[in-house]
């Protein structure tokens, strides 16, 4: 018997993706406890990681409920997911969202465009995406300037820990992906000499663990001593340095889905009330992603 091809593979994905974004289903059981019976949930693509932390961080918690963003569990992506819930709870209570992975970001992004999907759970760059065929942006949930990244190595990389001065940095073996448009832009303005891409975020850590590389750029931590921790590999930024990373960062809507546009109309609305409250500058100190630990670091 052969096979079944690509094509009849990728029909099989998507209508079983329609088939369960109709009925509503959740993922691990996140529906919000405010949610009313009857209501169609709006299916919100995560990153599957992002999804398995951010059920771990809420610990069967309203996500609206959530007043303290800090814990072991916390990071950046994570309180997004949390504050998306709270943006459109404060405007539309009937717009509710059930969370649905994602392997990829470009899966993401084609199920957002075909209208499979109403948004997205956590904030992409706006300049990655150059045709935005298809695709709405929230307003800047994180504006020009405010994204700051550590440069991370495993603890044994004496070389890369080491390393005080733009120049020592540039001889690292670093680590990204060139669909990340920012972060590979970034990263060849710093003049970095050994830029490797890699498709999958996961692959990173145990690259570097395994000693084919020396350093990749994540978002500082609030750990102690801002170690990141994914999949079993511990990693540490270089002390004293950090990114600056230019660029906007939004939640992705559908043009698509039938209630993109107004999805996307509420969350704004949500969001802007959930600044004036101080509430989004809160998530983000308080996952440590603004970081008063690295106030003084050097910006490269």
């Amino acid at each position: 018997m052969s096979a079944p091809s690509a094509a009849a593979n990728c029909l099989s994905d998507q209508a079983r993706f329609r088939r369960r974004s109709l009925l509503g289903l959740t993922v691990g059981g996140l529906l919000p406890a405010w949610a009313g019976a009857g209501e169609p949930l709006l299916p919100a693509l995560i990153p599957d990681d992002v999804l398995r932390d951010y059920q771990a961080f809420l610990a069967g918690r309203d996500p609206v409920a959530v007043a303290d963003y800090g814990g072991a569990l916390s990071r950046r992506d994570v309180v997004e997911v949390v504050l998306i819930h709270q943006a459109l709870a404060r405007q539309d209570r009937t717009l509710r969202l059930s969370m649905s992975p994602m392997p990829t970001s470009q899966r993401l992004q084609a199920e957002l465009r075909i209208g499979h999907a109403a948004c997205s759970a956590t904030t992409y760059w706006r300049e990655d995406f150059p045709q935005p065929d298809g695709l709405l942006f929230s307003d800047a949930v994180l504006q020009d300037g405010e994204f700051e990244a550590g440069l991370y190595t495993t603890p044994g990389n004496v070389r890369a820990l080491a390393t005080r001065q733009l120049s020592e940095v540039q001889q690292l073996r670093v680590l990204s992906n060139n669909t990340w448009r920012v972060d590979w832009q970034t990263l060849e303005q710093l003049g970095m000499v050994n830029l490797q891409h890699v498709a999958s975020w996961n692959l990173m850590p145990r690259m570097l663990q395994q000693g084919r590389a020396d350093v990749l750029l994540a978002p500082f931590q609030p750990t102690p001593d801002l170690s990141l921790l994914v999949d079993g590999v511990r990693l540490l930024p270089i002390p004293g340095l950090k990114v600056s990373m230019r660029g906007t960062r939004h939640f992705l809507v559908s043009a698509t889905h039938p209630l993109g546009p107004r999805l996307r109309d509420q969350l704004n609305a949500g969001l802007a009330w959930l600044r004036q409250q101080g509430l989004v500058k809160r998530a983000y100190e308080q996952s440590g992603f603004f970081n008063a630990k690295v106030a003084g670091w050097v910006r490269l």
